[in-house]
């Protein structure tokens, strides 16, 4: 079965499958990732990195190369703290990713174009990217994850 939208979107049933999926792994993702980060930790680190910036900035300018290694070494320790952040979710989303990668690959590596937009032919790696930023983007909007 092909699903169309006034020829600008075609659509393969295999299509609709992979976007499906698509969607499905975004969502859990973002729940994880929601259920997992401690925002307010994000934030006040988001907020100290920003001064940060500007100390490094500002010290940079002066030439005061004391204040610009104490404010790089605190950036960094800031850095690592956030990246722990983002690591946890990514420990509990990489398995259902890679199995779902698996059966996607099995299933669709040979079955071609599975969607059409705009004339631009998508295989089933493409498409699930496509449908994957998308959905993506939306939730981390609505989930104010960004």
């Amino acid at each position: 079965m092909v699903y169309t939208i006034s020829n600008i979107i075609v659509i393969d049933e295999p299509g609709v499958v992979i976007a499906a999926i698509s969607i499905g792994l975004m969502i859990m993702s973002s729940m994880v990732r929601r259920a997992t980060i401690d925002r307010v930790k994000m934030e006040e680190i988001r907020d100290r990195m920003k001064e940060l910036q500007k100390t490094m900035k500002s010290a940079s300018k002066s030439g005061n190369t004391k204040k610009l290694q104490t404010a790089q070494q605190e950036m960094m320790k800031l850095t690592m703290e956030n990246m722990k952040q983002s690591f946890r979710p990514m420990v509990i989303t990489i398995i259902p990713f890679i199995v779902i990668f698996g059966w996607l690959k099995n299933h669709y590596d040979n079955a071609g174009t599975v969607a059409t937009v705009l004339g631009f032919d998508f295989s089933w790696f493409w498409w699930y990217l496509v449908c994957a930023m998308i959905t993506s983007l939306i939730i981390n909007k609505v989930l104010k994850l960004m």
